[in-house]
């Protein structure tokens, strides 16, 4: 059975941006996944009653409090160590990136998009019940339920998968770890992203300038995050 977790970043300064990322995992993978992450967030001393998210990573007063910056970007490449082992990808993830002035219509026809391109969904396999599949995405008031239900349904059926009972918009929670991961890689991507191509922020700085920064420094460790991940596919829609 195959789980797909489907998340979605947006930038501050950059307020028509917006980036979806799509984290795959067969389901025999995830209990391990679960365990092992559950078990990181415990030991950096992570409040259990609160979510791990990506716009927490770099913000001492977001999330749980009492843990450091640095604690954070460490649990960050335990989690992200976390999506490989040594033959294959546990998780896979796909990125799309838009400029939207309506986010809600846009993300409805970009999610079966991305999903119909990437490898996150390859072709259902054969077997008995190996086709089953299960879609989670975090949960949005500008997309109703049952319309992305519909556009997705029509890449499942295309790619010969049969959806576990209906597509559903699930609240995030601090044990939701499918989401927890399309939340951070979306986040990761979105900022190394906005950050690399925001000519304002380097002009006219010098040396010193630059190391003080503290965007520049969240796009160094944003992508020194993003080397973690064995397979990730990026797209811009047009």
């Amino acid at each position: 059975m195959r789980l797909i977790f489907i998340d979605e970043t947006g930038d501050r300064k950059f307020k028509d941006y917006m980036g979806i990322c799509i984290a795959s995992i067969d389901s025999r993978s995830y209990p391990l996944l679960k365990r092992e992450s559950m078990k990181i967030l415990e030991e950096v001393g992570w409040d259990s009653e609160t979510e791990f998210k990506g716009s927490f990573l770099f913000s001492r007063s977001k999330g749980a409090t009492d843990v450091e910056v640095e604690q954070r970007i460490d649990a960050a490449h335990r989690l992200l160590s976390l999506n490989t082992s040594d033959k294959k990808s546990r998780l896979r993830f796909a990125y799309g990136k838009m400029s939207s002035t309506n986010k809600g219509a846009d993300y409805l026809a970009a999610v079966p998009e991305l999903l119909q391109l990437s490898k996150v969904l390859p072709k259902a396999p054969t077997g008995a019940g190996k086709n089953l599949i299960s879609i989670s995405c975090d949960d949005r008031d500008d997309v109703d339920e049952s319309d992305l239900h519909s556009a997705i349904k029509s890449v499942l059926d295309d790619k010969g998968y049969v959806i576990l009972e209906r597509v559903q918009q699930a609240t995030s929670a601090p044990d939701a770890v499918g989401l927890m991961f399309a939340d951070l890689v979306a986040y990761l991507v979105g900022r190394a992203d906005t950050i690399s191509n925001d000519a304002e922020l380097f002009e006219g700085l010098d040396k010193e300038q630059f190391k003080r920064s503290s965007r520049i420094r969240k796009l160094q460790s944003s992508t020194d995050l993003l080397k973690k991940l064995k397979r990730l596919d990026i797209y811009r829609k047009k």
